[in-house]
């Protein structure tokens, strides 16, 4: 439970996965549920578009410059956080009981590693910035999708990304719930509420 400054606390939900799983249209339902069912909640993307990091990020994903920098990439991703937790998280805390979080710390600790950035530098980029309540972790195919970036693009390194992630949720099941993207999008649904709710409960 993140509780600000003003002493103003909300629940944290991180949706995480590869690319291309889903994981938008879920944020977006689990919303609209949790909202319906009394409990004030919003959606946020990370990384935040920030206005500054943000666009860098972007442009060495699709430069490739992300393969030959991935320690500056992954920077750039941490900054972005902090920022993020620094500037937006406590007005978000203030207005609602739950935020889900398409994306969080786990994604930079999977992309790092396998981009080449190592354990100890992760952990001391991402310190003090505030672990979630309960992190879902997507695990399917991607969906077809045009205009890929390089590490969509890299089925290999897809491949990677999808195993590292499961190795977390086999590691720690508590804190990283493995959810199979797979199926009908509403059965995905139903078991990303019923496990956020019981989280809530």
């Amino acid at each position: 439970m993140y509780t600000s400054a003003a002493g103003k606390s909300c629940f944290l939900v991180v949706i995480e996965g590869p690319d291309r799983v889903g994981k938008a249209t879920q944020a977006s339902m689990l919303e609209k549920a949790l909202t319906k069912g009394g409990r004030k909640t919003t959606v946020e993307e990370i990384p935040y578009n920030d206005k500054v990091t943000h666009p860098e990020i972007y442009r060495m994903l699709k430069s490739g410059a992300v393969n030959k920098h991935p320690v500056v990439f992954q920077t750039l991703q941490a900054t972005n956080r902090r920022y993020f937790q620094a500037t937006r998280l406590p007005d978000l805390a203030v207005h609602h009981d739950v935020l889900v979080l398409d994306r969080w710390n786990l994604s930079t600790h999977v992309y790092g590693t396998i981009s080449g950035v190592d354990s100890e530098t992760t952990v001391a980029m991402l310190e003090g910035i505030v672990e979630p309540d309960v992190t879902l972790v997507f695990d399917g195919d991607p969906f077809p999708k045009e205009g890929l970036d390089v590490w969509e693009a890299d089925l290999e390194f897809q491949r990677k990304v999808r195993d590292r992630y499961l190795q977390y949720c086999a590691n720690d099941p508590h804190s990283f719930v493995k959810i199979d993207a797979g199926r009908d999008k509403q059965v995905v649904h139903q078991e990303c509420l019923e496990t956020v709710l019981s989280r809530l409960r």
